[in-house]
């Protein structure tokens, strides 16, 4: 059985150093916007083969960025999976380093919706076997797979790269009161 890791259009450098650092072969996207807005998603492979059997790891960042929205990232990683799930895989991680809509976890006025739980649940929906996302804003959302969902925690190396850095009078900035 082969591994192969699928660099979604978000994670390209991300995804490049992750594949040389497993030793393992990549499969990148091709991507467009329609006319009518939208998204193309295709996998740059010539033979659908390649993934049936084999174990493939899908990383798409859904974060907004300069050239798309998070919600344009999420639907690529959507059509990721998709594409690469029609191609029965041995088996299908998602590494999503930053989970958009992960700090919509709480209702705190009429009418709101926990979106991040929806996010998750649409993914789960999708049929990958395994998930894993970085520095989730709250960890609890993940329960709502039912498949392996881990939250990895950069903290301790960060601050461990901030000690060689010997730094004096560091300052930690947080998005909001419970990031730190």
């Amino acid at each position: 059985m082969s591994k192969y890791l699928i660099i979604g259009p978000s994670s390209q450098l991300l995804g490049m150093r992750i594949a040389k650092l497993l030793n393992i072969e990549t499969i990148t996207t091709e991507t467009k916007k329609f006319p009518d807005g939208e998204n193309y998603l295709r996998l740059n492979i010539d033979d659908e083969s390649i993934i049936e059997g084999n174990d493939i790891i899908i990383i798409q960042t859904t974060g907004a960025s300069t050239k798309e929205n998070q919600n344009a990232r999420i639907m690529e990683l959507f059509m990721m999976i998709s594409a690469a799930k029609r191609m029965n895989p041995q088996n299908l991680t998602v590494v999503v380093p930053y989970l958009a809509y992960g700090r919509q976890d709480k209702i705190f006025r009429p009418g709101e919706t926990r979106f991040a739980s929806v996010i998750v649940k649409m993914i789960d929906s999708l049929g990958i076997d395994k998930f894993y996302t970085v520095d989730v804003h709250a960890p609890d959302i993940l329960n709502d797979f039912s498949i392996p969902a881990k939250n990895l925690d950069p903290t301790t190396e960060i601050a461990n790269y901030v000690k060689v850095l010997n730094l004096n009078n560091a300052i930690v900035i947080a998005p909001d009161k419970g990031a730190v």
